[in-house]
C-alpha cells in the first residue's frame, strides 16, 4: 500500500472521528428535552451578562448556527511554473508555497483610506496578480500599511497567509510589492456540517480565559483556516475568527485574532493549528 493511500486513510479516519465527537458534544450540550435546551439558553444568557459585567464590550452576537465544509487543498509547487506569466515585477518563491513580489514600477497615488479603489484593478489584472479573480478585498484584515485580499473558496474566505494577497502600503499611498499564497485543487470533503453560533464561540472563548476584562470585541467572522497538514495536502475548516482589543495591560491597543473551531468549539492557538496525522508531526506558520 503506497504512502499517499495510507495518508488519505488517516485523513478520512480523522475527519470521521472529528464529526463523531462533534455530534456527541452537540447531543450532550443540547440535550434531548425542551427543559435541557431552556437551561442551556439561560446559562448562555447568564454568561453573556457576566462578560458585560467584566467590561467586555460587544454587540448582540447571533444565536444562529451555520454550516460549513471540511476543505482539502493540494500542497505542491504547481503554482511556481505560473509565476513566469507575471510582468513588471521580480518574484521570489518561498519554501512554504507562498511567494513575494516587488513591482519594477511602484503603484502610486493609492487612497490610504480606500486602497481597494486602486488595487481592485491591480488584482484583476492577470499580468500583475496570479488568479486575482479568486480574491476579494478584506477590510477587516487590512491595516494602515497592509492591504489584504482573501481567496474565496466554496462558501467562504480563507483567513490564512496561504490564501491571501498582502500589499505593503506606505503612508504616502505607494505600493511597492506584495506577498501571496494561493490554494490549489480546492475540494470539499463530505457534506455540509453544522457549526456553532457566534454567541457560543464568544462564550467559549470567554470561559477559556481568552478574553480579558476591559476588552472590546472589534469584529467576528466565520472563515476557513488551516486545521492540519499532510505531506501532499492540507485541510481547512470553518473557524470563528474573533478580533479583540484590550483597553489596559501589556496588550492595550493591540488587535489580537482569536480562533475557535466552528465545528467543535475548541480553541485554536493560531490559524494553522496543525494536527499530527499519519504518524508524522507537521508544522506550519
Amino acid at each position: 500500500m503506497d504512502f499517499r493511500r495510507i495518508e488519505w486513510l488517516f485523513l478520512v479516519a480523522f475527519i470521521a472521528i472529528d464529526i463523531f465527537l462533534f455530534a456527541a458534544f452537540q447531543h450532550d450540550t443540547t440535550g434531548q428535552t425542551d427543559t435541557t435546551s431552556s437551561r442551556s439558553a439561560d446559562s448562555d444568557t447568564t454568561i453573556v451578562k457576566e462578560m458585560r459585567t467584566d467590561d467586555i464590550k460587544f454587540g448582540t452576537p447571533s444565536k444562529k448556527s451555520s454550516e460549513g465544509y471540511y476543505v482539502s487543498t493540494s500542497n505542491n509547487d504547481s503554482v511556481k511554473s505560473s509565476l513566469t506569466s507575471l510582468s513588471d515585477q521580480t518574484v521570489h518563491y518561498q519554501t512554504d508555497g507562498t511567494f513575494t513580489s516587488t513591482f519594477k514600477t511602484p503603484i502610486t497615488d493609492v487612497d490610504v483610506r480606500h486602497p481597494d479603489k486602486t488595487l481592485d484593478t491591480v488584482v484583476a489584472n492577470p499580468a500583475l496578480i496570479l488568479n486575482g479573480s479568486q480574491y476579494k478585498y478584506n477590510r477587516q484584515l487590512s491595516s494602515q500599511n497592509t492591504v489584504v485580499y482573501t481567496q474565496r473558496v466554496t462558501d467562504g474566505q480563507i483567513y490564512s497567509k496561504f490564501g491571501e494577497i498582502r500589499f505593503s502600503l506606505t503612508n504616502t499611498g505607494t505600493v511597492s510589492g506584495y506577498t501571496q499564497g494561493y490554494l490549489t485543487n480546492v475540494t470539499t470533503l463530505r457534506e455540509k456540517t453544522e457549526t456553532i453560533s457566534e454567541r457560543k464561540a464568544l462564550i467559549w472563548l470567554y470561559q477559556y480565559n481568552q478574553i480579558a476584562n476591559n476588552t472590546k470585541i472589534m469584529w467576528t467572522k466565520l472563515a476557513y483556516t488551516r486545521y492540519f497538514n499532510l505531506k501532499n495536502s492540507s485541510v481547512y475548516i470553518p473557524t470563528w475568527v474573533i478580533a479583540v482589543k484590550a483597553n489596559s495591560g501589556s496588550n492595550a491597543g493591540v488587535l489580537q485574532l482569536k480562533h475557535v473551531n466552528a465545528f467543535t468549539g475548541a480553541i485554536l492557538t493560531s490559524d494553522s493549528n496543525v494536527k499530527t496525522v499519519s504518524g508524522t508531526t507537521t508544522t506550519s506558520n
